[in-house]
């Protein structure tokens, strides 16, 4: 704001210099030695006059002018930066909306698509004895075989009935698996 207040009282001071000089190149000004203060005016003066006080008034429309062009500048600048960011905060809540609809239309494909290539996958992985070994030691590293090795040690000990109710048959007899 400091180079539009700079230009606005410059054009101020401008505006009264070029009063200053107009009065006087005129000779409006004040009267010298045996010169009487009022003279009686001429068509001349009356025109001079009329051309000073257009002169002053469009001085003025163009300093008012120039401040509303600045004005209604950075008004526009300060107004589009804000319809920047709006339409960038839609933007994103439109594509988070476009996403989020793409990948359940993808959910139910790439399942199914999981279901079918994974225990093919899964079996070519596992009879290879270098990938069974890294899988299995995963694995136990992760804690994911605790529960199914405590249920072995505990069949291998006691020797007694099958602790897991998925594990029984419908008769009573126990899975030989």
């Amino acid at each position: 704001m400091g180079k539009v207040g700079l230009t606005i009282l410059g054009a101020i001071i401008g505006a009264f210099a070029a009063v200053a000089a107009i009065v006087f190149w005129f000779g409006w000004g004040m009267p010298l030695s045996g010169q009487i203060a009022h003279v009686d005016p001429t068509r001349a003066d009356y025109v001079d006059l009329l051309l000073t006080v257009a002169t002053i008034f469009l001085g003025a429309v163009g300093l008012a002018v120039t401040v509303g062009a600045l004005v209604i500048g950075l008004v526009a600048l300060k107004t589009l930066r804000e319809i920047k960011d709006e339409a960038a905060s839609e933007a994103k809540v439109a594509a988070a909306g476009k996403i989020d609809e793409t990948m359940k239309e993808l959910d139910p494909k790439v399942k199914a698509t999981v279901r079918e290539i994974l225990p093919v996958a899964l079996n070519v992985h596992l009879a290879d004895d270098h990938h069974r070994e890294e899988i299995l030691t995963s694995l136990a590293r992760t804690g994911a075989l605790d529960a199914a090795v405590e249920r072995i040690f505990e069949r291998l000990n006691s020797g007694g009935p099958v602790m897991d109710p998925r594990d029984v048959d419908e008769g009573g007899d126990q899975d030989p698996n």
